[in-house]
């Protein structure tokens, strides 16, 4: 089969429930990123033969198709908006490559507010925040104390997701403290990120306009950095807050909270690169799905890495990036557990800081939906290539005790060989044959 070349990965800042992008509309946000991916790709929008979309509602957005430059014949490849929604259409558009249904594949996952249901819609006792303040960096946030009362006003989890949590952290002995020195250390890794201009390359600025739908109209603000974005948080604060389970482990500073963006990116098929003028982030090379294995207290996630690594032929060590879905500082915790990442004192070992999650997450920048596996998935890649590393894995939970694995590899490093056709996967222990294991 043909590889999956991953070309110009983009996104839009993450913003929060509130703030500056809950007033762009749908198809400008949307538009924003599709447009970003095709202008600095330099293909020719007709060439694109499918879009594979992890998006609310695709009529909201089909208006900035047109404004791209795409056809308007286009339809969308739906594959939902739920846990894991990003990843799944990235893969799908992978799938198409791969087996010669299309040459040229555009990805793309939004979380943008509905008509019925309002990101502007807060609590009378939370802070509103509208206009930069002044500081450091300038942040466009929230102050600190008014983060606070956002958290503290967040709406308990799910009762079944809350509990899969607190299992968790019962069954992996993680405690509130633990959890919460976690989720602080993702807000200090995203800041620092910003600071430093990681983001820069990655992200593809709105433009905010007096009338949400009219680009001409007069410009109010130009967002480019993600509204969660902070550093003076600390463990101190996050214990002011209440768990979501009385006595439990899990709040609403060391889970994700809402978001909205988009991100995007093309698909194209390696012998079409030189055709089309294209250069290669990456290859996604496979991917696998898992469900946590009944009687055990590691999580899904774990399988599915161990999962894509025995299929891969490589070793945890030979992974320069892992990032985990952010879901919630327990259960990225529980994945490093069961896969040795973890210190003696229950926090990342020094080794793992340096390649998990290494630019925060999801609990810093917000949950922004169908597009949270592609943000995970731009971030990666376009670290693995600042590294000059060759191989990164990205893994999201698709439900309760299910997760989805994907690996990519960087342009220059030799392809991992394809697994054999009808490989059956019988667990991370023990070498793998080089002709591997058939069904009979």
């Amino acid at each position: 089969m043909r590889r999956a070349a991953i070309v110009m990965p983009m996104r839009t800042p993450v913003g929060l429930p509130g703030g500056a992008l809950a007033a762009v509309s749908p198809n400008r946000l949307v538009g924003t990123v599709l447009s970003a991916v095709l202008g600095r790709s330099g293909i020719d929008p007709k060439r694109v033969e499918q879009l594979v979309t992890a998006v609310p509602d695709f009529d909201a957005i089909r208006p900035s198709l047109a404004r791209c430059g795409l056809s308007p014949e286009l339809g969308d490849f739906a594959v939902g908006t739920g846990s894991g929604g990003g990843l799944r259409a990235l893969v799908a558009a992978a799938m198409m490559v791969r087996t010669g249904a299309a040459d040229v594949v555009l990805a793309v996952g939004s979380e943008y507010p509905c008509a019925a249901d309002s990101f502007d819609a807060q609590p009378a006792s939370v802070p509103r925040f509208s206009a930069p303040r002044p500081g450091p960096g300038n942040p466009a946030g929230p102050s600190t104390d008014e983060q606070i009362a956002l958290w503290a006003a967040e709406p308990p989890r799910g009762q079944a997701e809350s509990l899969l949590t607190e299992q968790l952290a019962h069954d992996h002995g993680l405690d509130r403290a633990v959890a919460d020195d976690f989720a602080a250390a993702s807000h200090r890794r995203a800041a620092r990120a910003h600071r430093q201009g990681v983001f820069g390359a990655e992200i593809a600025p709105v433009v905010v306009c007096s009338r949400p739908d009219d680009p001409s109209s007069d410009v109010v603000r130009l967002v480019d950095r993600d509204e969660g974005l902070r550093d003076d948080v600390s463990p101190r604060a996050f214990a002011a807050l209440s768990p979501f389970r009385s006595g439990g482990v899990s709040t609403a500073a060391n889970c994700s909270t809402r978001g909205l963006a988009a991100s995007a990116c093309l698909v194209v098929a390696e012998d079409r690169l030189v055709d089309l003028g294209l250069e290669p982030l990456g290859y996604l090379t496979d991917w696998v799905s898992a469900a946590a294995a009944a009687g055990t207290t590691a999580p899904a996630a774990t399988s599915a890495v161990a999962k894509a690594l025995w299929r891969n032929g490589v070793g945890l060590t030979e992974l320069e990036l892992l990032e985990v879905e952010e879901t919630s500082a327990v259960e990225v915790l529980a994945v490093a557990r069961t896969l040795g990442l973890v210190s003696h004192t229950g926090g990342l070992a020094d080794a793992a800081g340096d390649r998990l999650n290494v630019h925060g997450g999801s609990i810093a920048l917000g949950d922004p939906g169908g597009a949270a596996g592609l943000r995970m998935v731009t971030t990666m890649m376009h670290e693995l290539a600042r590294r000059d590393g060759s191989l990164g894995l990205a893994v999201t939970p698709t439900g309760a005790g299910r997760a989805l694995a994907a690996v990519f590899e960087s342009p220059d490093r030799t392809p991992v060989s394809e697994a054999p056709r009808g490989a059956r996967f019988r667990g991370a222990g023990g070498r793998r044959s080089g002709r591997g294991r058939h069904r009979p």
